[in-house]
């Protein structure tokens, strides 16, 4: 790297005299560029290294000083002005805008052709760039020779720890920890510690990626992102700077290797480094899964013969089950996964973690477009806890998924039936609640039995008939008299917890009761009225439930 400072040390430049901006004397000379035009500012590009006799200028110091601010803020290195043709020295008001943008100016005698001093940077740069492609392939080497020896995750990880004398961890695509290193005396945040100590990222650092858009842009871009400590993620526990760099195979991303940069600027080999590694543990994940593609053909025969109608429970069943610590005669549920917008190994990811961190034996895969698990639980606790850290697992991703489960079953005799119940659960999740995205069977009660009925028995439905006509009112006349009746029947009644909740007076709800009774002709005050009503208003939302499916 050459910094205007050490070009001044060199030959032709030892007449040179920094007159200004020597503050930023250790700026990088990545090239340089004789301009001599008014324009000269728009044929300069950052890092470069002006070289101008002011021709064009020599007569009007404020276009100088403009074209010092121009460059000073188009971040080039500095200018070089050639003194003793058209300018004797550098202005002062033009000094002054240097010294105030920390842009280097030199003074160069007349004499000193800018021939020398274009050959002098062309030479450090371009051997700058050799020296960086030679480490760079040092490090491919090396990193490569990891694959070719049948090294792991853990020894890249360890390797690019060496390397760059940082942390550095490998997740996959949920953010489950696959491999970690640290030399000795790193120091680490409280982030960082939380991710090795529970096996994977912090629900609230990817909550962050997401929402600024960091997680976003690696993606898109397939390129590391930097995340500078702020008072944001200090907040979260993140108080050393990091670099998030995507593991790609043919443009597609399979996981994440992270380094914790702390206070220390990453240099160009150090990226040429992180980028390296990152291909080498997209090989060893890609030989990895094509190693477990026979596994996973016989995970998903063993989840095919579980599901079907006429499934033969035999010994050689049983000895498929056990690859996975399944146990034919245990208790067994069902869960289904719409993986949404996401790439459905990631959710399988996600599932895989889950169930390590719940401690439950399970076989999982792809059917008709969703994520099928079969998942050995002996309590109806324990499978929500399942779901519950699969959502986490989840939170990563780019869509919210939805998740339905079946009842626990005793053995997997009935696991068609189970399939089927976490179908319906998924279907139905909608009629639970907008913001709900796990469902379970068990939890559907009157939803089941109204899932279950023939259509025409639905619209012979008196109550059905009268709700749509409270729609249809609501529809014309912009209104939310079919939402206040859910909140009142939601609330067994009780007006005044159903006004707090809609942020209404009183009188308000009392007023749109009055309606909904003159409209539909019901008594409000009816147990049995209520009752049927609260049962057409489940079949309004398992009909918008359908309509989103």
């Amino acid at each position: 790297m050459l910094t205007v400072h050490q070009l001044l040390a060199l030959q032709p430049m030892a007449d040179g005299q920094l007159v200004a901006g020597k503050s930023g004397a250790e700026r990088e000379v990545l090239w340089a560029a004789v301009v001599d035009i008014p324009q000269a500012g728009e044929w300069v590009r950052p890092g470069e290294l002006l070289l101008t006799t002011f021709y064009g200028l020599r007569d009007d110091v404020q276009a100088q000083v403009a074209l010092c601010e121009q460059l000073a803020e188009k971040n080039l290195a500095g200018m070089i002005v050639a003194t003793g043709k058209y300018v004797d020295h550098v202005a002062e008001a033009v000094r002054a805008a240097a010294d105030a943008k920390h842009f280097p100016i030199i003074e160069l005698p007349w004499r000193i052709a800018f021939e020398d001093v274009v050959r002098v940077v062309s030479e450090h740069s371009l051997n700058d760039q050799y020296l960086l492609y030679k480490q760079s392939l040092a490090i491919h080497r090396t990193l490569t020779r990891l694959v070719l020896d049948g090294g792991s995750l853990q020894d890249v990880a360890r390797e690019l720890c060496t390397l760059l004398r940082c942390p550095v961890e490998i997740d996959d695509l949920s953010f489950t920890v696959l491999a970690e290193a640290s030399g000795p005396g790193a120091e680490v945040d409280e982030t960082r510690r939380s991710a090795i100590r529970e096996g994977r990222s912090s629900p609230r650092i990817l909550e962050y990626l997401r929402k600024s858009g960091i997680l976003a842009r690696a993606r898109s871009t397939l390129l590391a992102e930097r995340i500078d400590v702020t008072d944001e993620t200090r907040a979260l526990g993140m108080s050393k700077a990091r670099i998030l760099a995507p593991i790609v195979v043919a443009r597609k991303v399979y996981g994440y290797v992270w380094i914790i940069a702390g206070t220390r600027d990453l240099e160009p080999l150090d990226f040429h480094a992180i980028e390296h590694a990152a291909t080498v543990a997209a090989l060893v994940l890609f030989r990895d899964q094509t190693a477990h593609q026979a596994h996973e053909r016989a995970e998903r025969q063993v989840i095919s013969r579980l599901l079907t109608d006429d499934a033969r429970l035999d010994n050689a069943l049983r000895e498929q089950m056990a690859q996975f610590h399944l146990r034919l005669e245990a208790p067994h549920a069902v869960v289904v996964v719409d993986p949404a917008e996401n790439d459905p190994r990631s959710v399988e990811s996600a599932a895989r973690s889950a169930a390590r961190s719940q401690g439950v034996a399970l076989a999982v895969g792809e059917r008709a477009g969703r994520v099928v698990m079969l998942v050995e639980c002996s309590r109806r606790e324990q499978l929500e806890g399942f779901c519950q850290h699969l959502l986490a697992a989840a939170s990563a991703l780019d869509a919210p998924i939805r998740i339905g489960a079946s009842s626990l079953h005793p053995s997997a005799a009935s696991l068609n039936t189970a399939y089927e119940q976490a179908l319906e659960a998924l279907a139905l999740l909608p009629a639970l609640g907008m913001q709900r995205q796990v469902a379970h069977f068990d939890e559907l009660g009157i939803l089941h039995w109204l899932h279950a009925l023939p259509p025409n028995l639905l619209t012979e439905n008196s109550y059905a008939r009268l709700l749509q006509r409270l729609v249809e009112h609501d529809r014309t006349h912009n209104g939310q008299l079919v939402h206040t009746l859910d909140v009142f029947l939601e609330h067994d009644g009780n007006g005044v917890q159903a006004a707090q909740k809609l942020y209404i007076h009183r009188h308000t709800l009392k007023y749109r009761l009055q309606r909904i009774g003159e409209i539909c002709g019901l008594d409000l005050d009816d147990p049995l009225c209520k009752l049927n009503l609260r049962a057409a208003l489940l079949l309004h939302r398992m009909r918008i439930s359908y309509a989103a499916e």
